[in-house]
């Protein structure tokens, strides 16, 4: 029962999202973290909601940019099913002299699955890295920009395993930037210093006739690791200078008294 209602729901989820016209794109600007900058932070509402925004006007803490949703929620009773769908454009660009080593996506809310039925009452939440672009390495723009591999994850609460009313639920992702330029063959020194990221985050409520399924996400976040770039062709400082010949010399002492 539960394979098949959760086979039912995925294809009731792209049917929805092939069918639904997208919503007019808020664009909420530019935003500095400590060694990051996010650009052109843009949110698209790709299913009928009953109200925008969805993920609201973010805030960054340190290297995190956070939004608080107020209105992100999917909610179905007595048979009926809802899906809400958004979308989050943005440029990841690491300030100079770093690189963009991860990108980490969280989120958290709570759920309610109540009433007389079965596994077929469920909610499901999904968060997929929908596309991403490499456009700049190393400090240096390419050529022709590169698309690297996504990546998604999902869960899914049903009233037979997991009934309750506001229990808590989260979600996420982690995405090893390095590990993805390698996988698309990309050359790069020290990594990634400009991305761009489609993100694509789903919640989908469904119920029965005598049952109530209701979800809402509360707090998504993007948080970005960083690592010490050094431009290509650049002099070390005299500290790290120092250090690499003195470990050459403490090798080439060692050598001669082997000798």
């Amino acid at each position: 029962m539960r394979q098949v209602a959760a086979t039912l729901a995925l294809g009731l989820l792209a049917l929805l999202v092939a069918t639904s016209a997208q919503a007019a794109p808020i664009n909420y600007g530019d935003f500095a973290g400590l060694e990051v900058m996010y650009l052109d932070v843009t949110e698209t509402a790709n299913a009928p909601v009953g109200g925008e925004p969805l993920f609201g006007p973010p805030s960054v803490i340190g290297n995190v940019l956070d939004f608080d949703p107020k209105g992100f929620t999917a909610s179905a009773s007595m048979g009926t099913t809802d899906l809400v769908d958004g979308q989050l454009n943005l440029t990841l660009m690491a300030n100079q002299g770093s690189v963009l080593s991860s990108v980490a996506f969280s989120e958290r809310g709570d759920y309610t699955l109540a009433g007389a039925g079965t596994a077929a009452t469920q909610v499901q939440f999904g968060l997929s890295i929908a596309a991403v672009t490499v456009l700049e390495v190393d400090g240096v723009a390419l050529a022709s920009p590169v698309a690297l591999d996504g990546a998604s994850v999902s869960g899914t609460k049903d009233l037979s395993s997991d009934s309750g009313i506001l229990v808590p639920w989260a979600l996420g992702l982690q995405y090893d930037v390095n590990a993805a330029l390698n996988a698309a063959g990309v050359d790069f020194r020290n990594g990634a210093t400009k991305l761009e990221f489609v993100i694509d985050d789903s919640l989908v409520a469904l119920s029965e006739s005598a049952t109530i399924a209701y979800l809402a996400k509360k707090d998504f976040s993007i948080g970005v690791t960083t690592g010490t770039g050094t431009p290509p062709g650049s002099v070390p400082e005299p500290a790290a200078a120092l250090l690499i010949g003195g470990a050459w010399a403490l090798l080439a002492a060692a050598r001669r008294r082997a000798s």
